[in-house]
């Protein structure tokens, strides 16, 4: 799909498991439910001060998709929103950088002055020192400056605070709701024709 083309009615509550999950002890379609409504609510009242919002799961459960319909719908709104993959986003902070690539720093710009910047696949880019301290630096920037963000992973917290650092993983935990996304994997399932 085409990010700027996902509404939140597409989303298919019949791909997750009616059932309790016997490891999670949750109903997993019920907690889909809930975190589709979630969004909704967040994209539909979106404002300036509105939170920061921690998308974390396992692939193919609907992470990207959701958060193309909030950038969606907040951008319809009139806000300004950014919506990036992190390895593009570290990608152009690296040319801006190292580089002096005119196109990576307006970009690099537009990361921190957006009213809602989306994250999408953290842990997907390629580590190391850069990448952390760009990181860093970045959700500190609009934390300071009360700036929205959306950073989804397939990560989960001890992972964020080995691959990035502590430092990162305390600022997700202490400056981001999390949402969790549960299930099996959409695409393999719509592969197989379910």
């Amino acid at each position: 799909f085409l990010i700027g083309q996902e509404k939140f009615e597409q989303f298919r509550l019949d791909y997750y498991p009616d059932r309790i999950d016997p490891k999670l002890g949750v109903n997993i379609r019920q907690v889909m439910e809930k975190t589709l409504n979630t969004c909704r609510r967040y994209a539909i009242n979106f404002t300036e001060k509105s939170p920061n919002l921690l998308f974390s799961g396992d692939t193919g459960l609907g992470k990207t998709f959701l958060s193309a319909c909030i950038a969606r719908t907040v951008a319809d709104s009139g806000y300004s929103v950014v919506y990036e993959s992190a390895n593009h986003l570290f990608s152009n902070m690296e040319s801006a950088r190292f580089n002096d690539d005119a196109d990576a720093r307006r970009d690099c710009k537009k990361y921190t002055a957006c009213d809602l910047l989306i994250v999408d696949d953290l842990g997907t880019e390629m580590g190391g020192q850069f990448t952390t301290s760009a990181l860093y630096g970045l959700i500190n920037d609009r934390i300071l400056a009360g700036k929205a963000t959306i950073i989804s992973t397939n990560l989960n917290s001890e992972d964020l605070e080995k691959r990035y650092s502590a430092a990162i993983a305390s600022r997700l935990r202490g400056n981001y709701r999390r949402i969790a996304f549960m299930g099996e994997d959409i695409r393999l399932k719509k592969n197989r024709g379910l």
